[in-house]
């Protein structure tokens, strides 16, 4: 007698698609079961909250631009645009990118060690910029092309500071899975800075007005920051409590943050600002005003949506590669599914961009729309490779991510010369400088993806 074949059992979680038939579950039924498996899901749900927080804040942001553009206008915005480019040469360092690996370590402790060093190397390299603004910014604004008063170079060690300090606690909120306080945060720094540049815009819109609210942005996201993450950054007293990790320890334990993530931010850093400086320099700040504006927008996108996949996917990843699970498949799926939702705004951005600048920011913008179409090409690259992007640490790749981003960097540049030099036209530049970086930004996340599950960062 043959033994009957014993049914199959569904596996653990995911019950067959004909139990759902059989019991004459509605199609409504249906999408109302799924809907309850991505509510709970964590990744996803974690996703969606710090995407929701950030597309209201970029939201509003974007309310607030038609009005603040058109009392501002380019040139200021180009002296902005100058201005931040001279902090971003120094930020990659203000911390020395120790405040990027706070999602990494398996305890707290070593966590709050890393939060510690951070804040610390952030005063000390906080102060030299001090002194080096303070003596210099006559000769530094001469070699930037910034065209305000010099004095106001004295701010951007104000500002340095304050970002510095905020990186560590923005990890130390994703580390803890408060996406919700990060998201809230957000909202109410895009709602007070814009409401601010624009009253005071139809007083005084000036150079000095639009550069204040940038350091005054800083410390009210500073303050929000600090008032989220003190009742988890802070350990109770009890006495059983581990003792502290030495700095010493983790700052050698980590040490491939300060040695090779922190160079590769700076160059990464100035192939993005590069062209505020060479468009100012040598085409004008009306130039760089375009480029600040149209990088501004075009970069919403990944404000809003791929750098909130990638404050989720860095703790995701960093406990798969504790549990030593495949990454591959998490890149891939985190790519793919970055690659669907990019289509469309990137899509509507390299079609209509010159007339929606025109329309939305008034018509003296519409060479912004022509530089923001061609940054569209190289924006959806850049968004749809953040998963990769944020697990290159873990792979135990920033070694080699510091040699690659030499070699871009000198390529992003060449490209920008010859578009400034050789055509001495602003929108042959920078459509030079984007195709070349959408190019290495391809190279990259195959890189990423096929040194998967080859390469582990040992002792996570």
């Amino acid at each position: 007698m043959i033994a009957p074949i014993p049914e199959r059992r569904p596996l653990l979680g995911r019950p067959p698609r004909r139990r759902l038939r059989s019991s004459g579950v509605s199609p409504p039924g249906r999408a109302a079961v799924w809907i309850d498996r991505l509510r709970g899901h964590a990744f996803l749900r974690g996703v969606a909250v710090v995407v929701g927080g950030t597309a209201a804040a970029q939201l509003i942001t974007l309310a607030f631009s038609p009005l603040i553009t058109r009392l501002y206008g380019p040139e200021i915005f180009g002296v902005q645009g100058i201005f931040l480019a001279a902090v971003g040469l120094v930020l990659p360092f203000a911390n020395l990118a120790y405040g990027a690996s706070i999602v990494l370590p398996a305890t707290d402790n070593e966590a709050r060690a890393l939060f510690r060093l951070s804040v610390l190397i952030s005063l000390a390299v906080t102060a030299l910029s001090t002194l080096v603004f303070g003596i210099f910014h006559r000769d530094i604004a001469e070699a930037i092309g910034f065209t305000a008063p010099s004095q106001l170079l004295w701010l951007a060690p104000v500002t340095i500071l304050v970002i510095a300090v905020a990186q560590p606690f923005h990890h130390w909120l994703a580390r803890k899975k408060q996406f919700g306080a990060l998201s809230r945060i957000s909202v109410a720094e895009a709602t007070i800075v814009g409401g601010a540049k624009t009253a005071v815009g139809f007083v005084a819109a000036t150079a000095p007005v639009l550069l204040t609210s940038v350091a005054l942005a800083g410390l009210l996201k500073l303050a929000l920051l600090w008032t989220s993450a003190r009742d988890t950054l802070v350990p109770g007293k009890r006495a059983d409590q581990d003792p502290p990790v030495p700095l010493r320890d983790v700052a050698y334990r980590y040490r491939d943050f300060p040695l090779f993530r922190a160079p590769h931010d700076w160059l990464n850093g100035l192939s993005h600002n590069i062209p505020s400086l060479m468009l100012a320099a040598l085409v004008g700040p009306v130039a760089a005003g375009f480029y600040v504006l149209s990088y501004r927008v075009v970069s919403l996108p990944i404000t809003v949506i791929s750098a909130a996949v990638g404050t989720v996917f860095l703790p995701r990843i960093a406990e798969a590669s504790h549990r030593s699970e495949r990454l591959r498949p998490l890149l891939l799926k985190g790519t793919a599914a970055l690659a669907a939702v990019g289509l469309l705004p990137f899509g509507i951005m390299i079609a209509f961009a010159p007339w929606l600048f025109s329309l939305v920011f008034g018509a003296e913008w519409t060479a912004a729309g022509d530089y923001a179409r061609w940054l569209s090409l190289w924006f959806y690259i850049v968004f749809i490779g953040s998963p990769a992007y944020q697990a290159i640490p873990i792979l135990g790749l920033q070694g080699h991510l510091l040699a690659y981003e030499i070699v871009v960097l000198a390529l992003r540049t060449s490209a920008l010369a010859v578009g400034a030099f050789v055509y001495q036209d602003g929108t042959v530049a920078v459509a030079l400088f984007a195709v070349v970086g959408m190019l290495v930004n391809i190279s990259q996340i195959g890189w990423c993806i096929f040194s998967c599950d080859r390469r582990l960062r040992s002792g996570i």
